[in-house]
């Protein structure tokens, strides 16, 4: 609800003789002329000088006097400060009104923050706070920090060179900062102003929106809960994909014929006939066992030919197995059961034809079980099996599920990275 604000009483300087405006009069302990910055006793009747006059003014941003609507209620601008902690420089403006008290709108040169002061003190739970069941971290450690500029009327003696030791508890959106100094401790909490919303409500420039600097302390992730939806997606979307590949990766053999290859390097022609594929596209795998080969490989040249139309679809394999003594250390290698698939086959009536070509190893340091033997062939069994999973299809469409995931993901913690970063004049 929106307080209607006292009536402005206008006083003059004691200093250089400038009319004061004091807006929140009986609240209000120092005052500090806009005219010549002399810091004056505002509970003196003469408005008493207490320091001597800053040795240039500078007119804030968001001129004294201002009146706006933050959260439905309406402020008047009556004090402005600026301080530093050795690196960056932050604006602090004191808002009042007379039946809410005091605010504070806090500018780091990046976003607005709208402060109160609390009236309760945290709770510690080790490095972190709770306020209302609600968890801070803290951030950063503790630092200095010095009043550099400061015009307007207060509620408490403020002078330039003031200085407050703080430390910062955040919690996305809101930050609690600790202000001590030799004789007294306060607790502010701060909430993070929306893009643009102090910047309304005061009638200045919308700052721009921006992402690429650092970002503020209690500055929430723009990609948070995008990145908390984009898990939940992948993780539907992958454990559908598992469960399509386990529902529809089952395969049936529909052909398996064993023939006699030579050893030789003579070709041997075979022909598995009739192979029906009903489906509109089908994957097919042609697995080769050939058990007793040794010391030898078989080259085998598939190719599957539709009968109506002649469309061939081609695929090639070795089956090997070599093994002898080396150095006295015996080993073995080779795949003798080697597989091959083809995808997206239409459908239709199939014939298999294989080309099948045997070679033993013709180093005579490690024997073949064939050499000085009467056998000269060695038995290849070929099955054909339709239906089943390509697992590189499978970790292709995986991977792409999880592509944009893991973008998010890297963009935020891209954007915490920057959050924690030690501020710098550059980023203020």
């Amino acid at each position: 609800m929106t307080a209607p604000l006292d009536t402005v009483r206008a006083l003059n300087c004691s200093n250089c003789g400038g009319t004061i405006a004091l807006r929140a009069a009986g609240n209000t302990v120092s005052i500090i002329c806009e005219h010549c910055g002399t810091t004056l006793d505002a509970t003196s009747p003469g408005l008493a000088p207490i320091a001597q006059a800053q040795a240039a003014m500078q007119r804030p941003e968001i001129p004294l006097g201002t009146r706006g609507t933050l959260r439905g209620v309406q402020w008047e601008v009556v004090g402005y400060l600026e301080r530093s902690d050795s690196y960056v420089t932050w604006a602090e403006y004191l808002l009042f009104n007379p039946y809410q008290g005091y605010a504070f709108l806090v500018d780091d040169g990046r976003r607005f923050s709208l402060g109160v002061l609390m009236t309760q003190l945290p709770g510690y739970t080790g490095g972190s706070i709770t306020v209302d069941d609600l968890g801070y971290t803290r951030f950063g450690s503790r630092y200095g920090a010095w009043v550099k500029f400061v015009v307007g009327e207060f509620y408490w003696r403020v002078a330039v060179g003031e200085h407050v030791m703080i430390t910062d508890f955040v919690r996305p959106g809101t930050m609690l900062s600790c202000e001590e100094t030799d004789d007294e401790r306060t607790w502010t909490k701060l909430d993070l102003l929306d893009f643009g919303e102090a910047e309304a409500a005061f009638g200045i420039a919308k700052r721009r929106k921006s992402y690429g600097g650092t970002p503020a302390p209690h500055e929430p992730s723009p990609y948070g809960n995008l990145m908390k939806e984009a898990l939940i997606i992948g993780l539907v979307a992958v454990v559908t994909l598992i469960v399509i590949m386990m529902m529809g990766g089952q395969s049936s053999r529909i052909a398996a014929e064993t023939f006699d290859v030579p050893l030789d390097g003579v070709t041997k022609t075979q022909v598995i006939r009739q192979l029906d594929l009903p489906a509109r596209l089908s994957a097919v795998r042609i697995a080769a066992r050939a058990d007793r080969i040794d010391n030898g490989w078989v080259d085998l040249d598939y190719s599957l030919v539709n009968r109506a139309t002649q469309e061939s679809f081609d695929a090639y394999a070795t089956a090997e197995e070599y093994h002898g003594v080396t150095d006295g250390e015996s080993w073995r290698e080779g795949d003798s059961t080697p597989g091959v698939k083809l995808s997206s086959i239409p459908a239709g009536q199939y014939d298999l034809v294989i080309e099948a070509t045997g070679h033993l190893w013709s180093n005579t340091t490690f024997p073949t079980a064939f050499a000085g033997s009467a056998s000269d062939t060695t038995p290849v069994t070929i099955a054909v099996e339709r239906g089943g999973v390509f697992i590189g299809n499978f970790f292709l469409a995986f991977f792409v599920l999880l592509l944009w995931p893991a973008i998010i993901v890297l963009l935020h913690m891209s954007f915490e990275q920057r959050r924690m970063a030690p501020v710098t004049e550059d980023d203020a």
